[in-house]
């Protein structure tokens, strides 16, 4: 009895890490490297050293405790398994071949995505499989399973599994009265997501550019090749191997000795095989641009309160030799004004020009680029945008006559984006008198707000002249402005309108028949009152 006991719990054990979703024996890399025939690549207590023999094998010789163990030609993918050790040559590129170094570990492959319940002569369709119940046995089934990479007739008995590409296919039931259970599960494909990172966009040709490549993850990658390649004249391929990567890893390179006035294309390609050495394979790319030999750039502050804001423009040369540089320049697009410098730059010197422009308005400005020539050659600087903060006061005015007076209205109105202290004053022209209400006013006008001033005047004037205004902002800026001048219009007299007081001209019959249909129709209603008020009664003496 007690054996049978352990033999079942050893089959149910068996059973158990056999089941799907359970963890699968793999071989996970522990070391890996991409080695030329003076290079070595060692784990634990394992060393080998490769020298490649044709575009698909090389020799490697392998070493345990220092001592040669094994030494032959191996093909792209083949090993060499020692105790729990394997040693795969993974790829050969130009004079370096790929090795890595790996352990058996457990490690779940397979996800649950599903079951479905299938019927004799059905067909059941996941995802890009096709999956038909041709027959039943006494314990056993017949499935035919079609793909894009597969088309198979297999036989199944209860708890069977297989693999079909990225499918792992269970039957869990099999029922002699014509059905059975089935249970899918995914294959965990990794995923890459990789991004190419310079630490600028635009370099001068005496720079070197520093790139990083990231590589991430979703699921544990086993392992990964990444190569970099530019268009630089000169530049060489970079290599990286790495493994066991979970989350974001970054690997780092420089790319120098710049041709001037170009642009560089860094691509990167991502090399990731599973735990089945499954290979996947990603590109990405990135460009960055080299300056020519003598730059310009043009600085400004984006965000600004000022009411005087500095442009300067950096003027550098590259090279290796002297410079006689003509520097023209353009306020901005609205506004036509224009400057030019001229000066002598030496190698590897710069020279700093400056000036200051004055916003009127708030608002964005685009400055355009800045150019410097020399030898018969134009160097374009960037444009620049500048965000300008500040109150703005506007003020509208209107006027009318009525009646011998004259009506003003003066609407101030703060369309910046700052708030400001505002002193407004109004004009009274000679030979008009103020009749009532203020013809100034000072006070604190936020940004977006607006108020306004009435007073009336006694003259004649056709015209009144335009009100002036001062504002301080925060900084203690003071701007000035003005309304419109206006030209009084009169209010038009609006008549009144006639009252029709035509009496009513009925003739005697209108007026009879009139009365006698009031007559009839104020009887009616009294009937049917009355009549009412009869039933009521008589229905209250029976209930007594």
């Amino acid at each position: 009895m007690n054996i049978k006991i352990v033999i079942c719990f050893i089959i149910i054990f068996l059973l158990l890490s056999a089941s799907p979703g359970a963890a699968d024996k793999v071989w996970v890399a522990k070391s890996s490297g991409s080695i030329g025939s003076n290079g070595s690549i060692a784990f634990e207590n394992y060393l080998v050293k490769a020298k490649v023999q044709s575009p698909l094998s090389s020799s490697l010789t392998i070493y345990k405790n220092t001592i040669e163990i094994e030494k032959k030609d191996f093909k792209v993918n083949e090993f060499a398994q020692n105790d729990s050790i394997r040693i795969t040559l993974l790829g050969v590129y130009g004079s370096n071949s790929w090795i890595a170094i790996s352990k058996l570990e457990e490690k779940t492959l397979w996800i649950p995505s599903g079951n479905t319940t299938l019927k004799w002569g059905d067909t059941y369709s996941y995802e890009n499989y096709s999956i038909g119940l041709d027959s039943l046995g006494k314990d056993s089934v017949t499935l035919s399973i079609s793909g894009e990479n597969t088309t198979v007739t297999d036989i199944f008995m209860k708890d069977d599994a297989k693999d079909y590409d990225n499918m792992h296919l269970v039957v869990t039931e099999i029922n002699r009265t014509g059905f059975i259970e089935i249970e899918f599960f995914k294959y965990n494909i990794p995923v890459i997501d990789g991004k190419i990172i310079t630490d600028k966009e635009e370099y001068d040709p005496d720079e070197i550019i520093s790139v990083s490549i990231s590589i991430t993850g979703e699921k544990t990658i086993n392992i990964a090749r990444i190569t970099l390649n530019s268009t630089n004249l000169g530049s060489k391929t970079s290599e990286f191997t790495a493994f066991g990567i979970n989350g974001t890893r970054s690997f780092t390179s420089k790319i120098e000795g710049l041709s001037p006035d170009s642009i560089i294309s860094i691509t990167s390609t991502i090399e990731v095989r599973d735990y089945k050495n499954i290979a996947y394979f990603s590109t990405i790319n990135k460009e960055v641009s080299v300056k020519p030999f003598i730059s310009i750039e043009k600085r400004i502050q984006e965000e600004t309160d000022e009411d005087k804001v500095q442009v300067e423009l950096v003027v550098y040369n590259s090279g290796l030799n002297p410079a006689f540089v003509h520097i023209h320049d353009n306020v901005s697009d609205t506004n036509p004004k224009q400057m030019d410098w001229d000066i002598e730059l030496r190698p590897k010197n710069s020279s700093n020009i400056s000036y200051f422009i004055n916003p009127q308005k708030p608002g964005t400005y685009q400055l355009p680029a800045a150019t410097a020539q020399w030898n018969g050659k134009t160097s374009l600087s960037n444009t620049v945008i500048m965000n300008v903060h500040m109150p703005y006061i506007r003020m509208i005015k209107t006027a009318v006559k009525n009646k011998g007076m004259i009506e003003v209205e003066l609407e101030i109105i703060n369309s910046g984006d700052r708030p400001s202290n505002v002193v407004v004053n109004d004009k009274i022209p000679a030979g008009n008198f103020l009749a009532n209400g203020n013809d100034s006013w000072s006070g604190f006008l936020d940004a977006g707000k607006k108020t306004s001033i009435r007073y009336t005047l006694k003259g004649n004037s056709s015209t009144l002249p335009a009100a002036d205004a001062t504002y301080r902002d925060i900084l203690g800026t003071v701007r000035y402005a003005q309304s419109n001048a206006v030209e009084i219009k009169n209010i038009a007299v609006v008549g009144s309108k006639k009252v029709d007081t035509t009496s009513l001209n009925a003739g005697w019959s209108e007026m009879m028949i009139f009365m006698i249909l009031s007559f009839v129709v104020i009887s009616f209603i009294i009937g049917i009152v009355a009549f009412a008020a009869y039933l009521i009664t008589k229905n209250k003496m029976r209930a007594q």
